[in-house]
């Protein structure tokens, strides 16, 4: 069997922090990026550009997301009004709650093993304050560290360790998992255990050790 896959076998960690975005929960589908340029009233692949440009200061709270929304209205020509940047909030937090259902089956059946199971996101507070509603993203993970409550943001190594003090495990026995090259790179450079998340089919197995 190949010893990559044996290497990567959930049950050597005392912990294993599950970033949110692109792990637990889907990306957002082509027509969520439409309906939201749409909103805006740019074409999808300027929304994209505008949108991604300043995410890491919204992600750690350094604007508000009327400050966020206006400026890539400024940028686009297309001055927004407080209530459609209300409409695009709304459509925009819920098209990151996809949640990846087998994902949270997995975690919470590690949380039962008694690994402790965490999540460590860059999101903006009207998604962490979303989800929190919702009542199902975050329930069992403990703790949940959000960019914008400690104002920090991956690969930043702030908000790796504020999740490593919180979650109580070693680096060397916790797994990290991330959908992004830099912040996976960013906690090994930490001592984390850390992958890049492809699909929950191949890394179910992965972790699970079977080929």
């Amino acid at each position: 069997m190949n010893r990559g896959w044996l290497m990567a076998h959930v049950d050597r960690f005392a912990g294993v922090i599950f970033d949110y975005g692109g792990v637990l929960a889907s990306h957002q589908t082509e027509e969520d990026k439409r309906r939201l340029a749409t909103l805006v009233g740019v074409s999808e692949p300027l929304f994209s550009e505008l949108y991604w440009a300043d995410r890491a200061g919204y992600d750690r709270g350094d604007v508000s997301a009327t400050e966020y929304w206006h400026e890539i209205g400024q940028k686009a020509g297309k001055p927004l009004t407080d209530e459609t940047i209300a409409k695009i909030v709304d459509c925009d937090s819920r098209s990151w709650m996809r949640f990846n259902r087998e994902m949270y089956v997995f975690a919470h059946g590690l949380g039962r093993r008694g690994i402790r199971i965490a999540i460590l996101s860059n999101m903006p507070r009207d998604l962490g304050e979303a989800i929190q509603a919702d009542g199902f993203g975050f329930s069992g993970f403990d703790p949940v560290t959000l960019s914008y409550e400690v104002r920090a943001a991956k690969p930043q190594a702030a908000i790796y360790d504020e999740c490593l003090e919180g979650i109580g495990t070693k680096p060397g026995k916790t797994l990290f998992l991330d959908d992004r090259a830099e912040n996976v790179s960013a906690a090994q450079a930490l001592g984390i255990q850390a992958l890049q998340f492809t699909f929950p089919e191949e890394m179910l197995k992965r972790l699970n050790g079977t080929p």
